[in-house]
């Protein structure tokens, strides 16, 4: 919904982007694929300033700096395909450069975890013929 605020016109966003912060826990309610396509949906709308259920207010540039859902899911997939446990998995993803959000240290580790978990979840199962 884009409403005119104060001469502004803001977009109320809820779980889907957060300004500078990490994302909830394990991000059960989530499938990630499809929530990124969902966030570059949303940067093709027309508004001014976003209001999102939890943090502070921002603009189209904090959701295209969302893109750190991309990376993270890159990097856990990667990790996946690499035949890593979770615990390796954990512990060799680090996502720097957003090392300065909000609940970067307790969040990140959960957000592997949930993206671990979903990414095995749906993964395609190798057969072979033969011995």
């Amino acid at each position: 919904i884009v409403t005119n605020f104060s001469g502004a016109r803001v977009l109320y966003l809820c779980d889907i982007v957060s300004v500078k912060r990490v994302g909830y826990k394990k991000l059960g309610d989530s499938y990630f694929p499809e929530w990124i396509d969902s966030i570059k949906a949303v940067e093709g709308l027309d508004f001014d300033k976003i209001a999102p259920c939890h943090g502070k207010m921002g603009t189209k540039a904090d959701i295209r700096a969302t893109g750190h859902y991309e990376d993270l899911y890159a990097a856990v997939q990667r990790a996946v395909r690499a035949g890593q446990s979770l615990e390796q998995t954990k512990a060799s993803i680090k996502l720097e450069k957003y090392k300065s959000w909000g609940r970067y240290k307790t969040f990140l580790p959960l957000n592997i975890e949930g993206l671990y978990n979903q990414i095995n979840l749906h993964r395609r199962a190798t057969f072979r013929c033969g011995n």
